[in-house]
């Protein structure tokens, strides 16, 4: 399968991977905030409403001023509590399953509901009968009655959990896919970078090729050059380096290229001064130089090679102008696949921090580059 193809493929599947449906059943399980929630329900539906309502503060103070008021406000509690803790665990465990298939969580919910009533029946009208020999309710009143008191509150605090489960997985939803997209990013300038790479060590062996085939003594500070721009190429894979080792890098490549073409004018390089200690992505800048030794005419004493890394304030410039060779009319040759693949990365690793601008006037091609503050690793590398 061609690198493109199989890069496509594996954003795919990470997006895939993000959709709501694969994701849900991974979503961490959070109960101790649900109870946060429940709580301030509780409060303020059930407590602050006594006290608007009914009673006197001294007669709800009363309610907890023996044994068995306080063990039935603590069962009403648990009680209540129980419809949005059980609602919660119903969506986390059922909700991935069941997809579009909403009607089937009727069930469960009804048996639930069911539950929570029962239990509150078992527990005040058996348990704290048994021991404090009261009950909560009217002993006579029927179990019709009961259980249409109870769904009132049912349907006051199974709510609670039901959304509280749906804004914990819309945050979820949100950081998971934050996440992918960070991973997309990575692996698209991982793509980009391994087709700079290639392109360059295609060209060098083929210059070394030619050096070794006419018994040049050029060949081995060639073939030392060549390891160290491989070294960093092959191995320096974090995702910022320092300024001094891409213009390091950027002038070996000069050296090399200078070796091969023949009668070539001696390029005009000017690098620095720097007061700040810059870092860019690796490899960022040799795609224009590569561009002008490919497309360029470089023969010419009166227009040499021009490149130019320096500092202006906050911003980082590098321009490169050469002059064009006579055979090269389309814009897209000219650029070429380098110069579109650099554009890609510099709008992922600096989005709204950049500027390219590409002269093509009729004889002379220049790149002006001006690039803002140092993007932040985060950018570049997810942190999953």
């Amino acid at each position: 399968m061609p690198v493109h193809r199989f890069c496509a493929h594996l954003v795919g599947k990470a997006y895939k991977f993000a959709s709501m449906n694969e994701l849900l059943h991974k979503m961490p399980f959070r109960p101790f905030p649900l109870l946060v929630w429940f709580a301030a329900v509780y409060l303020v539906v059930i407590k602050f409403r006594d006290v608007l309502l009914a009673e006197a503060s001294e007669g709800w103070i009363e309610r907890y001023d023996s044994a068995y008021g306080v063990a039935l406000q603590l069962s009403v509690y648990v009680s209540f509590c129980s419809y949005t803790f059980l609602a919660y665990l119903i969506l986390y465990y059922m909700y991935p399953r069941i997809k579009t298939r909403w009607w089937s969580l009727i069930l469960p919910f009804s048996v639930m509901i069911l539950a929570c009533m029962f239990f509150r029946a078992f527990s005040e009208e058996y348990v704290l009968f048994n021991i404090f020999d009261q009950h909560n309710y009217n002993p006579n009143m029927s179990w019709k009655i009961y259980l249409l008191d109870n769904f009132y509150y049912a349907i006051i605090f199974t709510p609670v959990g039901i959304v509280y489960y749906l804004s914990e997985l819309n945050r979820y939803n949100v950081e998971i896919r934050r996440k992918v997209e960070l991973l997309h990013r990575e692996t698209e300038l991982k793509f980009l970078r391994s087709q700079v790479n290639p392109h360059f060590l295609f060209n060098t062996l083929n210059n070394l090729y030619s050096l070794v085939a006419t018994g040049s003594d050029k060949a081995l500070p060639a073939l030392d050059k060549l390891g160290g721009l491989l070294r960093y190429s092959l191995y320096d894979q974090e995702p910022l380096v320092p300024l001094s080792r891409e213009v390091d890098y950027l002038k070996d490549f000069l050296h090399l290229e200078c070796m091969r073409v023949e009668n070539l004018a001696l390029p005009k390089v000017t690098i620095g001064p720097f007061t700040k200690d810059w870092q860019l992505p690796p490899l960022l800048l040799v795609p224009f130089v590569e561009n002008a030794f490919k497309h360029g005419d470089l023969k010419d004493p009166r227009h040499p090679l021009l490149v130019s890394l320096t500092e202006q304030g906050e911003q980082l410039r590098f321009q490169v102008t050469n002059l064009k060779r006579k055979n090269i009319t389309s814009q897209d040759e000219v650029g070429g696949i380098g110069l579109a693949n650099t554009r890609k990365r510099l709008s992922l690793v600096y989005p709204d921090r950049h500027t390219l601008t590409l002269f093509n006037d009729e004889d002379v091609f220049r790149v002006d580059l001006v690039l803002g503050a140092t993007p932040s690793p985060s950018l570049i590398t997810p942190s999953l």
